[in-house]
């Protein structure tokens, strides 16, 4: 069994510094159990986080200095600043970090680094992800070797023939923006089309979904009209949103695929506003993202 928060449709992750069990969207938190409350065995930590990677290291290799930078070593009394200086000062060989460590960092004495699970953010829901997947590799191949000596980039992946992992690796930028702009377009995402994200919340499940519905309906009979029928506009949903429930709130999605226009926008706001006015959506919210990052 796998322990889940019973605020939010998640997992609960392990943190040894404090021997708890954590929610990364609520907060919610437990001691974690030394046995399993489904079957009586004993419980077993898996997975790769920042954590893990440096008890491994710190188990194979215990004559060299690993520093860790994540969110939770960091904090008012140790920023950034003084984790990078420590690591550049001391000379500590090894520095393991979430993604702020591959950013915009000029470290020349660094002439190796290893991205474990590289392919991971191509399974995001979201047509950004080959983009901040190829912008995360290349950023952080390009840490190893800024100093006089030649540096090396090791990715680990369960897909090492992906293109963009391929051409992460090389760096080839202009391969990487015909094959994502290709795909786009047959897409019509952005640049050449928006994604419109109408998300609802409210702690009753079944309102919530008859609010979606609703407003979908709402909307597809208004797009009928003829001052919207040249507007091309298709509406998908209700669909859950990748975490369905979080802090006891449910939430469902429409998703518009369309060229956002004045008049759809001005017809979003109107609906809107006659969803919030509607007394059978109280205790629903509703609110708008487009092209989202989320």
């Amino acid at each position: 069994e796998s322990p889940e928060c019973p605020r939010c449709s998640a997992y609960l992750t392990y943190h040894s510094a404090n021997e708890r069990l954590m929610c990364h969207h609520c907060g919610h938190s437990i001691p974690a159990p030394n046995r399993c409350p489904a079957c009586g065995g004993p419980m077993k930590r898996m997975g790769t986080g920042t954590q893990k990677v440096q008890q491994e290291l710190q188990e194979r290799f215990s004559d060299i200095g690993v520093e860790r930078m994540d969110t939770d070593t960091i904090s008012a009394s140790n920023t950034h600043e003084m984790v990078l200086d420590r690591f550049q000062r001391e000379k500590i060989p090894v520095l393991i970090g979430t993604q702020m460590v591959a950013k915009g960092l000029n470290l020349p004495d660094v002439t190796l680094v290893g991205v474990l699970d590289g392919d991971l953010g191509l399974y995001a829901d979201n047509f950004r992800s080959a983009e901040t997947t190829f912008n995360m590799l290349t950023q952080v191949v390009g840490r190893a070797g800024r100093g006089d000596s030649s540096g090396k980039a090791m990715i680990q992946t369960f897909v090492p023939e992906h293109a963009v992992i391929t051409l992460a690796a090389k760096q080839d930028y202009d391969r990487f923006y015909e094959l994502e702009i290709g795909l786009r377009r047959q897409l019509q995402t952005p640049p050449f089309g928006d994604l419109v994200t109408v998300t609802l919340t409210g702690q009753e499940e079944a309102r919530v979904l008859h609010g979606a519905a609703k407003l979908k309906g709402s909307l597809e009979t208004l797009l009928r009209n003829p001052e919207y029928i040249q507007e091309k506009c298709t509406v998908l949903g209700p669909a859950p949103c990748p975490v369905p429930k979080i802090n006891y709130n449910y939430r469902y999605r429409l998703t518009l695929r369309c060229r956002l226009t004045k008049p759809l926008r001005l017809l979003l706001a109107h609906l809107l506003r006659q969803f919030s006015q509607d007394r059978e959506n109280r205790g629903v919210s509703a609110f708008i993202d487009v092209n989202s990052f989320d």
